[in-house]
């Protein structure tokens, strides 16, 4: 659970240490109610204005994500002139392969990884710098053609190639599934995801024994806790003033 209390009760930003406490408490609800773990909670942190940002900083210092590598870049500039340490930083958008340079080796986690062209410019960039970068692969579970990620058909081959590769360390898959306005209709996706992650576990083909499913946004965590994910992505719903 995040250290709720870093703000004190009644400064301006209360209402994101109650999101992020009902989140965190739903999270748990909801997993216990099917059965599976508890997933790891990493706020996205695209839609904070600065001084937001800032207070989820304090309130939930763990982890952050964010979608874009200059959008980051600024985030932890922030960090330094408030102060404040740096959280476990997720890149969760997608990568071009010119901007590899700024991240491999400096993130915890590239969640978007695609490509074997994208794969080899992390693992060559981390490798000069000494470190290993763990990735995801991101799977594009709706087939959709105007997404990233690799076709699920596709991914044991892509997986296969990363584990060749120094520099690198795939630890999971990651998927978005299409925009839905039922959040039980993105079950389909995230199963056939979590089948692909158990598939791929089985081969071997995962460096760690705990693998990462990243799956899940702010309007469709609840289908994928329940179909497994280790770790969902939510922003808007940590800086909404009001709950529905």
């Amino acid at each position: 659970m995040p250290d709720r209390m870093t703000i004190p009760e009644g400064d301006a930003f209360s209402y994101i240490r109650e999101n992020v406490a009902r989140l965190c408490d739903r999270l748990a609800d909801v997993a216990r109610e099917a059965g599976v773990p508890v997933p790891r909670l990493i706020p996205v942190t695209k839609s904070a204005t600065p001084e937001e940002f800032l207070a989820l900083s304090r309130i939930f210092p763990q982890a952050a994500a964010e979608n874009r590598v200059q959008a980051w870049r600024e985030r932890v500039e922030l960090l330094e002139a408030a102060g404040l340490p740096s959280p476990e930083w997720h890149l969760i958008g997608s990568l071009q392969v010119n901007k590899v340079k700024y991240v491999s080796g400096k993130v915890a986690l590239i969640q978007s990884a695609d490509s074997e062209k994208l794969i080899r410019e992390i693992g060559r960039v981390a490798d000069n710098r000494g470190v290993r970068q763990d990735i995801l692969l991101e799977v594009n579970s709706g087939r959709e053609p105007d997404k990233g990620g690799v076709l699920p058909e596709d991914a044991a081959a892509l997986a296969e190639f990363a584990r060749t590769v120094p520099g690198v360390r795939l630890v999971g898959l990651m998927t978005m599934g299409p925009v839905l306005d039922d959040p039980d209709d993105y079950r389909p996706f995230f199963s056939l995801t979590r089948e692909l992650s158990e598939k791929l576990a089985r081969e071997g083909l995962f460096e760690t024994d705990r693998p990462v499913l990243s799956m899940g946004m702010s309007g469709s965590w609840i289908p994928a806790v329940r179909e497994g994910a280790t770790m969902v992505r939510v922003g808007r719903a940590l800086f909404r003033r009001e709950q529905n």
